[in-house]
């Protein structure tokens, strides 16, 4: 076997301007880092891998069961795939293949962090405040009910794996990803269904293919942000009588509460941050821009952020 190539890939699908745009703004450079520090290639793949009526009419997310399917990826002994909205957080992170065996898919449970019954709490949150928005979406209060309720029979599942960040195999695992793409559909096709998530994490669940990985590898901000920080990123839709009156005492003492509630936001997210190996910012990817500021700003070097 040659030793001058690596035999790891890091690898992402960034189809359409705004996902290249985003991944080449916080993504390229500080993934390139991982890859030297790690002797991963790194691919970005820019066009649809299933390119037929089928795949189109499709989330572009289904395609990373594709990754696997490809002339390159027979090169590598090891994969490693990311969603775009992922941070990498070069100061920490370790390499996420340590210890997870090649037979198995290394991934993060969704419901893990920091815990399930603190999970649960941030969920019950999560769904008061897009019910008094009218935002749409499916319970999901515990792992059963995720895939019971997206047509999936897993009920008695107590896991689930959140597939922004997982590694695989292309000798092991090819076989697998190609059966739930082309035999599983999108039951919902709105982004609350979460697309290929609930199936692949049923077969890898299922077929006890997982080797659990810390979530720091898969760190979501909006679960942390609803277990930790609610009342800095969550304003109410219907004002309390206290916030009313903590207003009107800021307003009266010129002191602007914006201000006060930015840079507190900006604290949590760089917290956050520092937190996690692999930061997720799965749904929320505006506030990508603003963690991506601060490390500028505090960077003693921006060129090795």
């Amino acid at each position: 076997m040659s030793t001058d190539r690596n035999r790891k890939a890091l690898v992402t699908l960034a189809v359409g301007s705004r996902y290249e745009k985003m991944f080449e703004r916080y993504g390229r450079d500080v993934w390139r880092r991982y890859c030297e520090k790690f002797a991963y290639d790194l691919i970005v793949i820019t066009e649809p891998l299933d390119n037929s009526p089928r795949g189109r009419e499709r989330s572009p997310a289904w395609q990373k069961l594709l990754i696997l399917s490809q002339e390159w990826s027979g090169r590598y002994e090891r994969v490693v795939w990311a969603d775009t909205d992922v941070m990498i957080n070069n100061q920490h992170a370790p390499d996420i293949i340590d210890a997870v065996p090649v037979e198995k898919v290394g991934a993060a449970d969704a419901y893990s962090f920091p815990s399930q019954a603190i999970h649960a709490i941030a969920l019950q949150r999560k769904y008061s405040r897009w019910r008094s928005l009218g935002v749409s979406y499916v319970d999901n209060i515990s792992p059963g009910l995720y895939y019971e309720n997206r047509g999936i029979p897993g009920g008695e599942l107590d896991r689930l794996v959140q597939t922004g960040v997982f590694t695989c195999s292309p000798k092991n695992h090819r076989e697998l990803f190609e059966h739930i793409y082309y035999h599983y559909e999108d039951e919902t096709k709105r982004a609350e269904g979460n697309y290929e998530m609930p199936a692949l994490s049923y077969e890898l669940v299922k077929h006890d293919l997982v080797h659990w990985i810390s979530p720091q590898f898969n760190l979501c901000v909006g679960d942390v942000i609803a277990a930790f920080y609610p009342f800095l990123f969550y304003s109410s839709a219907r004002p309390s009588i206290f916030t009313r009156v903590a207003n009107k005492i800021r307003r009266e003492l010129h002191l602007n509460a914006n201000d006060r509630r930015s840079k507190a936001q900006d604290a949590a997210l760089k917290n956050i941050y520092e937190l996690g190996y692999f930061t997720h910012f799965a749904g929320c990817p505006e506030m990508m821009e603003n963690l991506y500021a601060q490390l500028l700003d505090n960077a003693a070097d921006p060129a090795r952020l």
